[in-house]
């Protein structure tokens, strides 16, 4: 005999009953970590509970997360109890959570600080190994999904900022069974493959403290502290914090701030390069107005210097002339002196250079004469 066929919305109404009668369903308590956690505007709060192997979704309505002694983070190991719903609209179930009981830090969470702690005690956090990244790459690499919105993201800000930088994706998988596995593997076949990359981009979208959790793993941690190129971390949003965000040299908030970071702004640079040229157009004309002062003053100084120098030799000449005026033989001829020469034309300056019966020659100031010496006498004074 056939089934009778009934609607969607009459089996989810069928669903719900039966669960809405159920006394475990009821009243239920459930233990496990935390999840995917998000704050609402409105107060309420909205997660998942998890184990090893299952997950469940959670709501918190605001009035019962008012009363919390403090805040829920992901990772944290608690009690639930609550109510099990049933939304009949796309036919999911989620626990209508009432109270919530602290328990402890959650396997995640100490699983976490366990590998922390071993990789920090090795130096894969130390600032010191850390590669700055370089001011004008030519080519950018991404590891990352395919099919993700962090790629997306990534290439809109990569192309909107700039148009000339070469792009490589290399895929990979972000989450569950062999990802970390595979994030590591590309990581170093780009170091030891790539050198044409100049900066490397390794993230994903956001997600829940265990979808992120491949970017935890030890052997994808250590393939970033080995990367011969420099790495950015975009790991999830701004609150998700990894291990690959330690390992990294330099880690970004977002896949969106990583892109950023990346690469300048061929606009920006281009601003940037204007005000440049107006900045040293401007020094350059006051560079030339201020020696074109210096110089005109140096002319002016020197034309002064020269001019004094002038004076001064000229005040020298003069008295050089009137000492040579004073001196000048003619001039002490017309006071009724002469010059007495003898025959060879030597100046006559001693009666010893006298003889008798010799001639001698007298030069006055208007003529000459020529006389024998008949007696020479010597000065008293002598």
């Amino acid at each position: 005999m056939a089934l009778k066929p009934v609607t969607v919305s009459q089996l989810n109404e069928y669903i719900a009953r039966v669960i809405s009668t159920d006394p475990l369903l009821g009243a239920v308590a459930v233990k496990g970590e935390l999840s995917n956690l998000k704050y609402h505007s409105s107060g309420h709060v909205y997660f998942s509970i998890m184990d090893e192997a299952s997950k469940i979704n959670c709501f918190l309505p605001r009035e019962y997360a008012a009363e919390l002694p403090q805040q829920l983070t992901d990772g944290m190991e608690v009690i639930l109890t609550g109510v099990v719903n049933v939304f009949k609209k796309n036919g999911t179930y989620s626990i209508y959570v009432r109270n919530v009981e602290l328990t402890g830090a959650g396997n995640l969470s100490a699983a976490l600080e366990k590998i922390k702690a071993k990789l920090m005690a090795e130096g894969l956090f130390d600032p010191s190994h850390k590669k700055p990244l370089p001011p004008f790459p030519e080519k950018v690499g991404i590891i990352t999904s395919k099919t993700g919105a962090a790629v997306r993201d990534i290439l809109k800000i990569l192309r909107s900022r700039n148009n000339i930088v070469d792009i490589a994706i290399f895929p990979v998988l972000v989450q569950g069974d062999g990802a970390a596995s595979d994030i590591s593997s590309m990581i170093d076949f780009v170091s030891d493959n790539r050198p044409d990359i100049d900066v490397l981009i390794v993230g994903r979208g956001g997600g829940s403290a265990d979808d992120l959790w491949a970017f935890n793993e030890e052997c994808v941690v250590r393939s970033i502290y080995r990367c011969k190129i420099p790495v950015i971390s975009a790991v999830g949003h701004e609150i998700d914090f990894t291990l690959s965000d330690l390992a990294a040299d330099v880690r970004a908030e977002t896949p969106t701030a990583a892109a950023q970071i990346a690469v300048p702004d061929v606009e920006e640079l281009k601003g940037k390069l204007s005000e440049l040229r107006e900045s040293l157009q401007l020094q350059l004309s006051n560079k030339l107005m201020y020696n074109q002062l210096l110089t005109e003053n140096l002319i002016t100084d020197m034309k002064h210097r020269l001019l004094r120098l002038i004076d001064e030799k000229k005040s020298h000449i003069e008295q050089y002339r009137l000492i040579l005026q004073e001196n000048n033989p003619v001039k002490i001829l017309e006071n009724g002196f002469a010059v007495l020469t003898d025959q060879t034309g030597r100046t006559v300056t001693s009666a010893k250079q006298l003889n008798t019966d010799e001639s001698y020659r007298i030069t006055l100031k208007d003529g000459f004469a020529i006389c024998e010496m008949k007696e020479i006498g010597s000065d008293d004074r002598e």
